[in-house]
């Protein structure tokens, strides 16, 4: 009966071009400068350098981190990132492009959600709006989960929704699971939280339990399971002890705020500082709150009164929409170990939920909001234009940016460009040009993140190990072995390894005798068919700041005590130190120095590289 009454109501036209053109421009924003800069350390060294390992090793079932395995961390982003080296070659592009497909695919969800509940120019508006929105710009040009959990979390909201009112469909029930499933790839157990919610929070306005039933959760429930478990069994048996310590120490501990070793303090906020940083993400749409509250709970509230089965059809899209854009904040604020892109997944659902106020906005007698909404861009793009008077009084402030001597010069045509951007819409929305107003905004929006994009180029040698080890590593050849003080996370060495070793693709018979004659020579981890890899031998006892992790099994190789590494220091190896480029104010730059390190031979950015007397042999004769 449902079904037959779905069948009768209206359905979006066909895509037209404008539709194209509206995704591929997103497409074109999404993928724009991925490979203009360096990994950003530690965390897109983690994800860039497992997935680098991945190929060298031929093991796609133990993720592998600077020669050892790397157990805190589902498989979905790795293989992804893999498959894609795997076809475009060992580069930054290769790494984030899979990534950034993901944003975009949530783009397409956004745009195909929004025009089946307010129409095809709905659509449009929610895949461009989130296409350049803060948060969703930035972590898809930074290969970290978020965006993909996101984009999947979004999916199975829609598949939800769309089973909920044609429950007979299987080409859903197998999406919505099969997408449960590789959430749990994604994320792990969090990644199947929201959609759960989502579920029960429309069996509670529906006032029964039929739905549980119509969504058959026990088959459900073997899809993803036939998805996720395998890989599951196959890690476990590589590595005894990978279930009880992914559980416990990277779910159950991290949520009590517990997770050893405490290598994510630096990305962790205050419950106020979490709830700024979610309105950031949002920006500028942060500036529609209080208009699109408004305008989805009066749409909800028709829906629920409405007889047509559109109208409550839509009704419940609106409030999965809502739940999925309340839950990230409401679950994860209350924990102390609540980190700044944990609120990512809010992002989507709210966009649409923007969307869902324009459309109704550009209604005849519907222009309520206007002067709000004209007001918030205006003084977003004040403020934003302030910046280029305010902003060297700040950098000073950061040593880091202050090391940086561009660094003025980036914030100028960023603050200019979103400004513009800003006051064009406010002022557009002044005179009732809505439409105009929109595009205005779009475009000081693409020229900011063009801008951004450039100031990552810029600031590179802050973030990123990259230009220290190219200029190094060609005059000290592949004999010299590096060490590294550690940086909170073990990513930074990861990076460190990916770009020693770009190519991957060392043989024994080509490399140093030293190395034939001892394959186990510290500095060199095994591949697959007889190929090697450079690593980082990184200290294991340099500070509570840096604690390296401890997974099930040996310990790794790349650990190195204090008493070891002064024994290399010693030794007539070439050997060069790293220090820490997220080191401690309080903390003084000799601290883990070797004895008789002397000076420095260079120093990038934060960074400082110190040779033996081998190294610095080599380093002058070159």
């Amino acid at each position: 009966m449902l079904d037959s009454q779905l069948k009768t109501t209206s359905l979006p036209p066909l895509i037209s071009w404008t539709d194209v053109a509206t995704l591929a421009l997103t497409l074109l924003v999404l993928t724009f400068g991925l490979s203009t800069y360096a990994f950003y350390e530690p965390h897109e060294g983690h994800f860039g350098g497992v997935a680098r390992e991945m190929l060298l090793r031929g093991d796609w079932v133990t993720p592998s981190l600077n020669g050892a395995p790397y157990l805190n961390k589902p498989p979905l982003l790795y293989w992804l990132s893999a498959t894609s080296t795997a076809v475009f070659g060992f580069n930054e592009y290769a790494a984030r492009l899979p990534l950034a497909l993901s944003g975009w695919l949530g783009t397409v969800v956004a745009w195909k959600w929004a025009r089946e509940l307010w129409g095809p120019r709905a659509g449009r508006v929610a895949a461009l709006m989130l296409c350049v929105s803060v948060g969703w710009f930035l972590f898809t040009h930074q290969l970290l989960i978020d965006v993909l959990l996101s984009t999947l979390l979004l999916a199975s909201g829609y598949c939800l929704w769309r089973l909920a009112w044609e429950p007979r469909c299987w080409r859903y029930f197998l999406a919505l699971y099969l997408l449960l499933g590789l959430s749990l790839l994604a994320k792990g157990p969090f990644g199947v939280v929201f959609p759960v919610l989502g579920g029960l929070g429309l069996s509670l306005s529906r006032r029964s339990c039929e739905l549980l039933k119509q969504l058959r959760l026990a088959w459900g429930a073997l899809v993803s399971l036939a998805v996720a478990l395998p890989w599951v069994v196959a890690v476990e048996r590589a590595n005894p002890g990978f279930l009880d310590y992914f559980l416990l120490n990277e779910n159950l501990k991290r949520v009590a705020d517990l997770r050893w070793p405490p290598d994510y303090a630096v990305s962790k906020v205050s419950a106020l500082g979490y709830l700024a940083v979610a309105a950031v993400w949002c920006v500028p749409w942060t500036l529609l709150l209080p208009q699109v509250a408004v305008s989805a709970w009066q749409d909800w509230r028709q829906g629920c009164n409405s007889p047509h089965r559109e109208d409550q059809r839509r009704s419940e899209g609106i409030l999965l929409l809502a739940i999925a854009a309340i839950a990230p904040i409401v679950l994860f604020l209350p924990l102390s170990s609540r980190l700044v892109y944990y609120s990512l997944p809010t992002l989507p659902p709210f966009v649409l939920l923007c969307a869902g106020w324009w459309s109704r906005y550009q209604k005849p007698g519907k222009r309520w909001g206007q002067p709000v909404a004209a007001v918030g861009f205006g003084l977003l793009g004040l403020s934003s234009g302030s910046a280029v008077f305010w902003a060297p009084a700040l950098i000073q402030q950061l040593p880091e940016l202050a090391a940086t001597p561009t660094a003025s010069a980036i914030v100028t045509p960023i603050a200019l460009a979103l400004m513009l951007g800003c006051l064009s819409g406010s002022g557009l929305l002044l005179v009732k040009r809505s439409r105009l107003a929109l595009v205005g905004l779009l475009l000081g929006l693409m020229a900011t993140w063009a801008n951004v994009t450039h100031g990552l180029v810029v600031i590179e040698d802050i973030r990123s190990a990259k230009t220290l080890i190219e200029q190094v590593n060609p005059r000290l050849g592949l004999t010299t072995l590096w060490t590294f003080e550690g940086s909170r996370e073990l990513g930074a060495a990861g990076a460190m390894s990916y770009y020693l070793d770009r190519v991957g693709n060392h043989r024994l018979a080509q490399l140093p005798s030293a190395l034939t004659a001892d394959p186990e020579l510290p500095g060199w981890a095994h591949g697959k068919a007889g190929t090697v890899y450079r690593t980082v031998l990184v200290l294991s006892d340099s500070g509570l700041s840096r604690i390296l992790p401890q997974f099930p099994g040996p310990p790794p190789q790349y650990r190195l005590s204090r008493s070891q590494l002064q024994a290399h220091w010693d030794s007539e190896r070439p050997v060069v130190f790293v220090t820490d480029f997220l080191r401690p104010s309080q903390e003084s730059l000799t601290l883990n120095l070797p004895r008789s390190a002397g000076e420095p031979l260079l120093v990038v950015g934060p960074r400082q590289l110190y040779g033996n007397a081998a190294a610095r042999e080599l380093w002058h004769r070159s």
